[in-house]
């Protein structure tokens, strides 16, 4: 399976060095972690771009992120807080392309009835979370992916 995480970027940024802030860079680790894990290949514009180190510009970031979009098997979406639009563009473009989405929203806030009726379009599941980041943001993840097609590795064992 091959995952598109799709997630908030020069907004996670430290303003010194313009790199992604430590605890942002924790929970895309373990994002990373859970793929790996289960053997799947993922999409993660942060760790392409080192993190901050190496921004890309348009006329990179843009025809590679649409082509992960198009060969991710699910989308993992965190729209941002203030909202991300380049997730937002993303979003947009899984719709199009008819790309199963699993977006996660804050318990207690509102989104635009755009993001909430790309339903109409294609097969997105809404899924209310805690804070990102989070450990329990996290874990929604990582159960998502065991369910969506991970390996177990108790089964595998037992």
């Amino acid at each position: 399976m091959y995952i598109f995480y799709a997630f908030p970027f020069a907004q996670l940024c430290n303003s010194t060095d313009g790199q992604v802030n430590s605890k942002y860079r924790d929970f895309f680790d373990g994002l990373k972690k859970i793929a790996k894990e289960n053997g799947h290949d993922y999409f993660l514009a942060h760790e392409r771009e080192d993190w901050g180190a190496e921004f890309k510009g348009p006329e990179e970031c843009v025809p590679n992120d649409y082509a992960g979009v198009v060969k991710s098997d699910i989308m993992i979406v965190v729209p941002g807080d203030p909202i991300s639009g380049g997730v937002h563009i993303e979003m947009g473009w899984a719709s199009t392309n008819k790309k199963n989405m699993h977006i996660f929203l804050e318990k207690n806030k509102k989104y635009s009835p755009v993001v909430m009726g790309l339903n109409t379009l294609t097969n997105v599941t809404y899924h209310y979370s805690d804070a990102f980041p989070s450990k329990g943001l996290l874990q929604d993840i990582k159960n998502l992916i065991l369910q969506e097609g991970g390996k177990n590795v108790f089964n595998i064992i037992g």
